[in-house]
């Protein structure tokens, strides 16, 4: 009896309870700039989530990472001149959010790269 009364109560929530949306793959991103500053160089679009997995680039400079026109913390040079920031990757950004950076110096290169999702209702 205990049995059917929790698969009943299952189904019943089952039922009530919806998710918000699911996600579905659109593209792998690759953003580019060799911009010296760009505090919000991309934006990601209405109906899209984006899954920031790594940047890298070839400055010598101390790069803040900006989210949201916000500094989130520096992406630190490590031996030779590549730049890394694993430990707060992968980064989930909700449409209607910027990304950038700022301090990069001039000619100098940076890359985000990740996956872009279509929110399916």
């Amino acid at each position: 009896m205990k049995t059917l009364f929790v698969y009943l109560w299952g189904l019943m929530l089952g039922g009530i309870v919806q998710a918000q949306g699911s996600l579905q793959f659109n593209q792998a991103l690759l953003l580019e700039s060799s911009a010296s500053s760009c505090t919000s160089c991309w934006t990601v679009p209405a109906g899209k989530v984006w899954k920031i997995t790594g940047i890298s680039g070839n400055s010598g400079n101390n790069v803040a990472l900006v989210l949201n026109g916000k500094e989130l913390g520096f992406i630190s040079r490590s031996t030779g001149s590549a730049l890394y920031f694993l430990q707060v990757f992968p980064i989930w950004l909700p449409s209607g959010s910027t990304l950038g950076y700022s301090n990069l110096g001039s000619n100098r290169n940076a890359a985000f790269w990740g996956i872009e999702f279509n929110v399916v209702p």
